[in-house]
């Protein structure tokens, strides 16, 4: 997030982490400013609003509806980052440094008999041979780093973890140059198959969002969840707004009422055309179909826009004679089952 953001009829700004209703108006708090955000949704939505001039960011941005019932994993996933964001302000300490570009990864692996954990993904496809590690426990921040030995054989890596918790664990080869930063959830059986379970059902469902909406930071949300879940930092939910009025809300008479879509965005199983509306008298459209925002000089609409075989992201603003322009609102399109 660039800049300050608000939603009108609350006093708190908008921060990092900030629940934020579908349907909801966004303004920037200094319009003369350039801004940008990025609103997640639970039916997978990941949308980006952005302005860099005055007139541009007056308008204000429409978070859009829910086109389809998110799944409770879903909601529950959010819910969890939303919760984490707003616990601690400080840097997250199961993430990898300011400019480290080495590679992080994530897990939730079962503690065996001898106290090891085996981890797959980037540490399982490591090359054969010896390496260091440090960690540190996050479930228990007093205590004093590890190191260790290890070696590497075969398709996994087994790394000796001594006690149930959310380890950061750093992987060095023998020159001592950092491959992997891993943040491991340990756990013992039974409760480790549950949370691994519950762990594979956030992973599917982040690499599905990301197929419909590219973007969807992936190992940012999985520690998310990963220090929600062991560190019981519980998640807090909200009811999501249902009706029309909810989502919204009623227009002042001296701004151009917002575009509609017809049909509403959403998914279709062939090819579509799609209309925009405007309700206001002598109003002019002008719109986007490539995910920016529309500016002044955004093309104005005069036919029905084609969405053919693939996704297709509609941004519209409303002007009128006497009116101010109303603030965009986004429809995304996609074709597919």
């Amino acid at each position: 997030m660039i800049g300050a953001w608000r939603i009108p009829g609350r006093q708190a700004l908008i921060s990092n982490g900030s629940a934020i209703f579908p349907g909801s108006l966004l303004q920037p708090q200094n319009s003369s400013d350039s801004h940008s955000i990025t609103i997640l949704l639970p039916d997978g939505q990941r949308i980006l609003y952005e302005c860099y001039s005055q007139l541009d960011c007056a308008r204000g941005f429409r978070v859009p509806a829910l086109y389809r019932k998110p799944s409770s994993a879903g909601v529950d996933l959010l819910a969890r980052v939303s919760a984490v964001s707003n616990l601690e302000s400080a840097p997250d300490p199961s993430g990898t440094r300011s400019g480290d570009s080495t590679p992080s990864d994530e897990a939730v692996g079962e503690i065996d008999p001898a106290g090891d954990v085996e981890v797959g993904g980037l540490a399982g496809a490591l090359s054969d041979g010896s390496y260091s590690y440090v960690f540190r426990n996050l479930s228990n921040p007093t205590e004093q780093q590890k190191r260790g030995e290890i070696q590497k054989r075969g398709r996994t890596l087994s790394l000796p973890i001594p006690a149930e918790g959310l380890f950061k664990v750093s992987i060095y080869d023998r020159l001592s140059t950092p491959r992997i930063e891993l943040l491991i959830a340990a756990i013992r059986p039974p409760r480790g198959a549950k949370i691994a379970k519950a762990f594979e059902n956030v992973d599917a469902l982040l690499k599905d969002w990301n197929e419909d909406y590219q973007g969807w930071p992936r190992h940012e949300l999985r520690r998310a969840y990963l220090r929600s879940v062991m560190l019981g930092i519980a998640p807090s939910f909200a009811p999501l707004p249902q009706s029309p009025a909810q989502i919204r809300g009623t227009h002042a008479g001296n701004v151009a009422c917002e575009p509609s879509f017809e049909p509403a965005p959403g998914v279709f199983k062939r090819d579509t055309e799609v209309k925009l509306g405007c309700s206001t008298p002598g109003a002019t459209i002008r719109f986007t179909v490539d995910g920016s925002q529309p500016l002044e000089g955004a093309p104005p609409y005069l036919a029905p826009i084609e969405v053919k075989g693939t996704a297709l992201t509609i941004k519209a603003y409303a002007s009128a004679p006497g009116k101010k322009d109303s603030p965009v609102v986004t429809g995304i399109f996609r074709i597919g089952e």
